[in-house]
């Protein structure tokens, strides 16, 4: 990221640090910059490595690529930039600032990438040309070192803070401290770079050869430790959302999408705890697609596992945000209806129900019909003891599926049940199995 000029040599006792001679050890501005530049150069190929690494076990993870080869192109412009006396300028000031400015504009579009949002590849390639002319300019035809150090600081900074305003956003946790630090230490750097190039066009900065100066020296250090945060965040942002998906797939249902039975349960513990707490009522219904079995062998397991697909999309339709839908087994899914009472519960199961037989399954243009059978129990008459609501639940859908099925029933209160329940529940089995 630097226009740096060859180093001048330190005269003999110019302030070389001895503990034996009791001096000070040397300041910002005595540090050398061929050494700091190698240093700086081995930092990024370290962190360049690693990130290739990454993206080579990352298999289709998108970013790690792009922060990857950003960081070549920028090893390389470091490389040719602090070999200024062996490498002709044309290399080492004009080809490696543009080197340095496509590696942290690929960089960028590896965020974008990561973000699943689009990237413009021309910006990245028309602002190293861009900077490649403009150093060609100030250096062979209007040779000016303030000119050359705020171009090449002015495009940098632009490249760091867009890439910062990428990862700076609010995010899930734990995937926004892997964003934050990763936009912290790109923020730190355009804002650096701005300062640069403010110094290198003010008064601050000398028009003389930039070796004696601190900022050089300033400049090459925060580019080490920016090196190091950056490819830091950008394996911790990778990492955690690796760690987030699979924590995803270990709630979901494989076929349908929907939580499983143990994640289901966990949450609607949850969700009950706290309501217990509100008194504020919550409805759990059970539903069961009707004649599945038919389905099944009518239209082969490939149609069934489709259908269910369906009827899972149907049911989101009407659930809300806070919502919970699971497979509970089968074709038997279950609803946690936070805040909704017996009224509210019973009127969202009738348009689920009604929702799905008017909207059947289309295999290969022949409609298959679908209904389902929902049994509702609300806290407000049974209590905020899952298991509870779960049987009263089960037991209304029992009878809705021995009431001749595609209908709602609601769960009635513990103390008044029917004495012919095993009866419904004995018939609800017999129709099964006859698939009637």
């Amino acid at each position: 990221m630097l226009v740096a000029q060859p180093c001048c040599k330190a005269s003999k006792g110019s302030g070389t640090y001895s503990a034996g001679q009791g001096r000070n050890p040397p300041m910002l501005g005595e540090l050398d910059l061929k050494t700091l530049g190698i240093a700086l150069s081995l930092v990024t190929l370290s962190m360049t490595l690693l990130l290739s690494i990454a993206a080579w076990h990352a298999g289709s993870e998108k970013g790690l690529r792009h922060w990857a080869m950003g960081n070549f192109a920028l090893m390389l412009g470091l490389l040719m930039n602090v070999n200024q006396d062996h490498i002709h300028h044309s290399l080492s000031v004009v080809l490696a600032n543009g080197l340095m400015t496509l590696g942290i504009g690929v960089t960028w579009l590896g965020v974008r990438a990561f973000k699943g949002t689009s990237q413009p590849q021309a910006g990245p390639i028309l602002a190293a040309l861009l900077v490649m002319l403009l150093l060609w300019i100030f250096r062979f035809h209007f040779d000016s070192l303030t000119a050359r150090l705020g171009i090449a600081s002015i495009v940098l900074a632009t490249m760091s803070l867009l890439c910062a305003r990428e990862l700076l956003i609010p995010a899930e946790q734990p995937l926004r401290t892997g964003y934050w630090l990763a936009g912290g230490v790109a923020l730190f750097c355009g804002l650096g770079l701005t300062l640069r190039a403010i110094a290198s066009l003010s008064s601050l900065s000398p028009t003389v050869a930039i070796s004696d100066n601190p900022l050089q020296s300033a400049t090459l250090l925060g580019a080490m430790v920016a090196q190091i945060g950056l490819a830091s965040g950008f394996i911790l942002m990778t990492h955690y959302r690796t760690a987030m998906a699979l924590h995803r797939l270990s709630e979901r249902d494989a076929l349908t999408g929907t939580l499983n039975r143990r994640s289901l349960y966990e949450q609607a513990l949850q969700i009950l705890s706290k309501a217990s707490e509100t008194q504020l009522p919550v409805t759990l219904i059970m539903l069961d697609a009707d004649h599945f079995k038919r389905i099944n062998d009518e239209f082969g397991h490939q149609t069934g596992d489709a259908v269910l697909c369906h009827m899972v999309a149907r049911i989101r339709q009407h659930l809300r945000a806070d919502d919970l839908l699971g497979r509970y087994g089968g074709e038997e899914f279950i609803l946690i209806l936070p805040g909704l009472d017996t009224v509210s519960a019973t009127q969202v199961a009738e348009r689920i129900r009604l929702g799905l037989c008017n909207q059947p399954w289309h295999a290969e243009d022949t409609p298959v019909q679908l209904s389902i059978s929902l049994g509702v129990a609300c806290s407000d008459q049974q209590g905020y003891v899952f298991d509870i609501l779960l049987g009263a639940a089960d037991a209304a859908l029992y009878q809705a599926k021995a009431l001749g099925r595609n209908r709602v029933e609601l769960a009635r209160h513990p103390g008044t049940a029917p004495k012919d329940e095993m009866a419904l529940r004995l018939l609800s089995q017999f129709r099964h199995n006859l698939d009637v």
